[in-house]
């Protein structure tokens, strides 16, 4: 609207291929287990993606808070943890967006807990290899963009 910030949230798939993506959508009370030690607060969840083993994977979505993540290729750049690390949260990659989008309300505090996170590369099945990527999370607000490499998490905020 004219005069007024306002945050916009896109992005294009822009794979020569299909995946057979479609809309998703994961209620509130789907009964979401986290693969190591991550909670699931129960957030409703719609974006892009497909369901492999009964698993929602997103490659983005948004939740009724409003807040948006999306994954984005960063091949030669990602590397994950190879194990889950103790004293850390441990989330594996391929379940990164959904487990943002179901726990979180704001950038704000995604940026607080990524401070203690572990991004795992454990595939979800033989099917599916780990998927080398970073991400753009935002809200009304602020805009952030998440990487996992080898020096570990880097949270940089994104104001374009």
């Amino acid at each position: 609207v004219d005069g007024e910030d306002n945050m916009f949230f896109g992005r294009n798939l822009d794979w020569s291929f299909s995946y057979g993506e479609k809309v998703l959508y994961t209620p509130k009370d789907y009964n979401y287990q986290p693969v190591f030690n991550g909670e699931d607060r129960n957030h409703a969840v719609l974006g892009i993606g497909i369901v492999v083993d009964d698993t929602p994977l997103y490659f983005d979505c948004a939740n009724d808070a409003g807040l948006a993540v999306a994954g984005l290729n960063f091949p030669g750049y990602a590397e994950y943890a190879s194990d889950s690390v103790n004293l850390t949260v441990n989330v594996a990659a391929y379940e990164f967006p959904l487990w943002v989008a179901r726990n979180f309300t704001s950038v704000d505090d995604v940026a607080e807990a990524l401070k203690n996170v572990t991004i795992v590369a454990k595939p979800i099945n033989d099917q599916y290899p780990v998927a080398m990527l970073h991400w753009i999370i935002a809200d009304a607000t602020r805009s952030i963009v998440v990487e996992y490499t080898a020096s570990g998490m880097h949270v940089y905020d994104d104001d374009i």
